[in-house]
């Protein structure tokens, strides 16, 4: 069993340029360099898989626990408009 590390401690949290959460936000994880998706969890436990794109709740938050080896991460808005990317997240 692979045990994972949290991307944001305690919650990956996203917010508009305004400051307001960003509800209903898409984060798509892929293998840092490329766009090949790369799973994330709900738990540290690695047993449950998030969706990707992970969808932000109301309060613009998810669950986010990385496993081994480097991600890249894509912000986006609930109509799919990217906000920002992030290459090489190193995981667990």
């Amino acid at each position: 069993m692979t045990t994972a590390i949290v991307a944001i401690y305690p919650k990956f949290q996203a917010i508009t340029a305004t400051g307001i959460p960003l509800v209903g936000g898409l984060l798509y994880t892929y293998a840092a360099g490329g766009t090949t998706p790369k799973t994330t969890y709900t738990t540290a436990a690695s047993s449950t898989a998030n969706t990707n794109p992970v969808v932000l709740d109301s309060r613009g938050e998810a669950n986010v626990w990385l496993t081994t080896g480097s991600y890249k991460f894509k912000l986006s808005d609930a109509n799919d408009v990217e906000i920002w990317t992030v290459d090489n997240i190193a995981g667990a």
